[in-house]
């Protein structure tokens, strides 16, 4: 059979124990210093990702909110103006209607004037050439 010695063992354990220690001073720590650093720098790379995602939705709102308030402002100015157009429309078929009633009114007051003016005239013909008439009789030619 095997026989284990109890110094043979005990050698062998210092053996590993000192490997153990002289592996985690050269190759443990390092490696854990590695990874850790790593690990930190990724978590260092996402927060500055998470950054640039916040920074970038906040400028997209503000721009959505510039844009819409640009609708807004060229709608409100479209409307001013379709206003300011209705308005002048409105006036200038005021003034027109108003012209043509003047118009229509000094028509007809030069009609009424130029009807009592040929009254007059025809009532002025009507009583010389009574007259005439009348004259002719009584001389009798």
């Amino acid at each position: 059979m095997i026989s284990i010695s109890l110094d043979y063992l005990l050698i062998q354990l210092v053996n590993f124990l000192i490997l153990l220690a002289v592996m985690n001073l050269i190759v443990f720590r390092p490696i854990r210093n590695v990874i850790k650093q790593r690990n930190e720098k990724l978590n260092k790379d996402m927060r500055e990702v998470e950054n640039f995602n916040e920074q970038a939705e906040k400028k997209m709102q503000d721009y959505k909110a510039t844009l819409d308030k640009a609708r807004e402002e060229g709608k409100s100015i479209r409307e001013e103006y379709r206003q300011k157009g209705q308005n002048e429309h409105k006036e200038m078929v005021d003034a027109a209607s108003s012209e043509a009633v003047k118009e229509l009114e000094q028509a007809r007051s030069s009609i009424q004037e130029q009807s009592q003016q040929a009254r007059e005239k025809l009532t002025k013909d009507v009583d010389n050439f009574a007259k005439l008439v009348a004259d002719r009789i009584t001389t009798g030619v």
